[in-house]
């Protein structure tokens, strides 16, 4: 995934200029599945796109100071509300991490992790960028602790969700 812009930390983000409602998405610190939910009345599904043993890419291993030779479970979902895809989310979780009370991690099927997450586990630092694929995305990217152990997820927030979100009142 090439970034126009780098990754940017909580005290660079006036560098994204981000407007509404782009903005309130994605510096939301509470549960994406919640309010994505909340969103779609409803009408929302975790449908898993990929998911297995991978080599984390370079700066997904940086991020969590993994060895060069560290393989990690990988799990890519697409987040949809109304029937659209609105979010996609890719999780790289370290074997460390997947012990004890995180094995749970790997067995998650059309679960969210965020079901998990919000409820045990803590999120650190957030930052985002954008990409210029076909058409210009949001990203997100934030290390969680599970059971004290680091895990890193990054959320793609497409157009369809900014559209889905206009003139629609949702706290966030």
């Amino acid at each position: 995934m090439t970034l126009s812009t780098p990754w940017l930390s909580q005290s660079r983000y006036w560098q994204a200029q981000l407007a509404s409602p782009a903005k309130e998405w994605l510096l939301s610190r509470g549960s994406l599945t919640a309010y994505l939910m909340t969103l779609s009345k409803g009408q929302f599904r975790v449908r898993v796109m990929a998911q297995g043993w991978h080599k984390p890419r370079l700066d997904e291993r940086l991020s969590l100071g993994l060895p060069a030779q560290q393989w990690v479970w990988v799990r890519e979902v697409a987040l949809e509300g109304e029937g659209q895809i609105w979010v996609e989310a890719r999780s790289i979780i370290p074997l460390r991490t997947l012990r004890g009370k995180g094995g749970r991690l790997r067995y998650l099927g059309s679960r969210s992790l965020g079901s998990l997450l919000f409820k045990g586990g803590k999120r650190g630092a957030m930052l985002i960028a954008k990409t210029e694929r076909t058409q210009p995305r949001w990203l997100r990217r934030s290390c969680f602790y599970y059971d004290g152990r680091a895990l890193l997820v990054q959320e793609a927030f497409l157009p369809a969700l900014f559209s889905a979100a206009q003139g629609r009142q949702l706290i966030l």
